[in-house]
């Protein structure tokens, strides 16, 4: 006991030496490490500031890209309007009034060769798409008629103005109708006044100060102190942006009004902006004493850390029991727990329940590979047995192990469900484990949770079909198959969705698309898998020969005939299939193309043969 008294001192004594050194060695250190931790936190402020810059570049960028759907839009419904309103076409005030009402500069309406024979603006009719460099852009859609394009800022062939412009083909496919818009002004407003509110949005320590001055003229457009804005960085601070490189470190005086302070500053040229920010001189001082009081705090951990180990080393028994007390605490998390030693080959059961205690006796002398082998075979099921067995075979299971930490398993079991068995090292000699854990938890609900969620994002929501991302992650694994095994691909569209959607109303339409489904998993589910890739659109992948196909798209096209809604009497589907051995060596998309052809043939002629005129339904 005294030597253990003795002992103890001479702990107490020397962590205290230590306690003093470290405070003494760490005042030494942290006047060399403060300004390098100045340098650190400005220019990661400085870094932060630049990405923010870029982001909003790329949101303006993406509101661009938005403008121009819109505009395309405005265009779609111009002609969708001068087709229902045929004597405004050559009614340069209607066309005003047009503009006007849809917050338009400009609409120009081209005739089939290209020339502009109405317009909004006067002194553009007779323009050809032959006429300048911009207008020309639109000279592929004399080519292509179901092209829609837009343009976009570019001055304009008549003016030089900058005007974003989009057009597109009406309905007949008889005339083009371009929509003008003048954007420029608004954009760039925007985007000045963005930079003075992202700025000044940023949360910073009172201690520092961000500036976004323009790089040219210094004159700083955004800050996070606000009285910094609209003032000049000469001015403030007297900073002479061509000594600035790519990043740049300075002690700086920073004077606004009567008040000075003296700052540490990071600053960087970025694109057209010069960013800077800035750090209190005190802010040295405080880090000081937080770091000291950080290292004091810390130092005592140690202490008793040091102080905690040395009684473990003194107290060998204590801590083998404060062991065993662990794993009986973990043994509460999992199915079965059982410490092994490899070396040995032998088992000490920490928990089991059920099944795995039956074979398990703790009166016996039972071998670690034997019990492994009882428990494998009362609790795995036949599918998953042979991979059990492989897993949890100690003989192989040091090699398996080298400078593994853990390794698991997922096993399905006979009476629980889904079990994860996982081997944890306990003690290693060069890596080769001597002592295991293994633990055994019920991973059940997990598994069909992870299942149904699988499920959910794979599934059509209104039909309960594939969905499109269910075909294009099954489309590379069934092209796999597709080598070795005839398919038929077929392509398949609803007829008169639109109209259905139009005159009886969305609901009306999600029966007919439901009904649609019904017959498909009526006529083909059985040969394979069904999705809907759209709106209206659905493809059938089947593993089925040519012969069948035709019995089963006769049998679908009975269904269809029979089926009757209580809203929509009738449904109505045009497909196109192709048989894999139609084009051999040739890639799925190619079948697909070819499938997709053969059904917008079959949807002309059903609109044909009832005298409809074809439109996007």
């Amino acid at each position: 006991m005294k030597n253990k008294n003795y002992s103890m001192k001479s702990v107490y004594l020397v962590t205290s030496l230590i306690v003093v050194i470290m405070l003494f060695l760490q005042l030494i250190i942290l006047g060399i490490n403060s300004s390098r931790e100045a340098k650190t936190a400005t220019a990661a402020r400085l870094r932060q500031v630049e990405i923010i810059l870029e982001k909003n570049d790329h949101e303006e960028t993406a509101l661009l890209s938005s403008l121009k759907n819109e505009y395309t839009i405005l265009a779609k419904a111009v002609a969708y309007y001068l087709d229902h309103n045929s004597s405004a076409v050559n009614d340069i005030e209607e066309l005003k009034k047009l503009c006007s009402l849809l917050s338009i500069d400009e609409i120009h309406i081209f005739d089939e060769t290209g020339k502009i024979f109405s317009s909004s603006v006067e002194q553009y009719i007779g323009y050809t798409l032959d006429s300048g460099e911009q207008i020309g852009y639109f000279k592929p859609m004399l080519e292509d008629r179901t092209m829609t394009m837009c343009q976009d800022v570019t001055p304009n062939t008549a003016e030089g103005k900058p005007m974003v412009y989009a057009m597109t083909w009406n309905e007949p496919q008889t005339l083009m109708v371009q929509v003008g818009i003048e954007p420029v002004r608004l954009i760039s407003e925007l985007k000045l006044k963005e930079i003075e509110k992202v700025i000044g949005d940023i949360s910073v320590d009172k201690n520092i100060t961000i500036t976004v001055a323009d790089a040219s003229t210094l004159e700083i457009v955004g800050s996070t102190e606000p009285k910094f804005t609209g003032n000049n960085l000469k001015n403030i601070c007297n900073l002479d942006s061509s000594k600035i490189t790519d990043e740049t470190t300075f002690f700086k005086k920073i004077k606004l009004s009567d008040n000075v302070l003296k700052s540490f500053c990071s600053a960087k040229n970025s694109g057209e902006y010069c960013i800077c920010v800035f750090l209190d001189y005190n802010y040295f001082f405080n880090r000081i004493l937080e770091s000291l009081f950080l290292v004091f705090i810390y130092l005592l951990l140690a202490t008793f850390v040091i102080t905690f180990i040395f009684k473990r080393l003194l107290s060998s028994r204590q801590e083998n029991i404060q062991h065993m007390e662990v794993f009986q605490s973990m043994s509460e998390i999992y199915y079965s727990l059982h410490l092994v030693n490899l070396k040995k080959n032998t088992v000490i059961e920490y928990s089991a329940k059920n099944h795995v205690k039956d074979n398990y006796n703790k009166d016996t002398k039972v071998k670690a590979d034997v019990m492994m082998k009882n428990i494998m075979h009362a609790t795995m099921s036949d599918a998953y047995l042979q991979r059990g067995l492989e897993f949890s075979d100690i003989t192989t299971l040091p090699e398996r192990m080298k400078d593994k930490k853990v390794i698991s398993m997922e096993l399905l079991g006979k009476n629980v469900g889904w079990i994860r068995m996982s081997f944890i090292t306990i003690t290693a000699t060069e890596g080769i484990p001597n002592k295991i854990i293994v633990a055994t938890q019920i991973i059940d609900e997990e598994k069909k949770a992870a299942e149904l969620l699988y499920a959910k994002s794979h599934t059509d929501e209104l039909t309960k079909c594939y969905n499109r991302r269910a075909y294009n992650n099954d489309i590379l694994t069934f092209l796999d198959a597709a080598d070795k095994k005839e398919f038929i691909y077929i392509s398949l569209d609803l007829n008169g969705l639109k109209t259905v959607n139009d005159d009886l109303g969305h609901e009306a339409g999600d029966e007919m698309i439901k009904g649609a489904v019904d017959c498909m998993n009526k006529a083909f589910s059985e040969h394979g898998k069904i999705y809907r890739t759209g709106g209206d659109e659905f493809v059938a992948l089947l593993f089925t020969d040519a012969e069948t196909i035709k019995h089963l798209t006769k049998e679908f096209d009975k269904i269809l005939e029979n089926w009757h809604g209580n809203i929509v009497k009738t449904v109505s589907v045009s497909y196109g299939y192709v048989v894999s051995s139609e084009l051999k060596g040739k890639s799925v998309l190619e079948i697909a193309s070819l499938a997709d052809k053969r059904m917008y043939e079959a949807k002309e002629k059903y609109y044909k043969d009832r005298g409809i005129t074809r439109r996007r339904t």
